[in-house]
């Protein structure tokens, strides 16, 4: 029992506040590339890690096509935020798609493994 809740994404780790946001942005953060995704991430005193994701309308105009990658991204981060379990704190992540094209939902997958992947290794080697 001790898995329940594991593969969901709760409101307590999505990243809204404006505030966490500014900070996230202009404060000492780190950002990771795997094209066409970026995150952008610093450690924050909650103790949870949350999550937001942007689509821009510079590169998809229309709503179905933005809320469909936000989407992706969101349930690729949900199935694989346990990578990101063993570390001691809380991180804010925002996930920022880069380009004006669509991917298959298996290489979002990818993308947002790769980048899991190097923000624990850059995290851990900070600790």
């Amino acid at each position: 029992m001790a898995n329940v809740g594991l593969h969901t994404l709760r409101k307590e780790e999505r990243l809204c506040s404006r505030k966490a946001l500014e900070e996230l942005f202009s404060g000492s953060h780190q950002s990771v590339s795997a094209f066409p995704l970026r995150a952008v991430y610093m450690a924050n005193e909650v103790g949870l890690t949350r999550i937001m994701v942007s689509v821009s309308k510079r590169y998809f105009k229309r709503a179905v096509k933005r809320n469909r990658i936000k989407r992706q991204i969101r349930e690729a981060y949900r199935l694989q935020k346990d990578l990101l379990q063993p570390l001691n704190g809380g991180l804010d992540i925002a996930f920022l798609w880069t380009s004006n094209e669509e991917l298959p939902t298996e290489k979002v997958f990818q993308k947002v493994q790769t980048i899991l992947q190097r923000i624990h290794e850059n995290v851990e080697s900070v600790v």
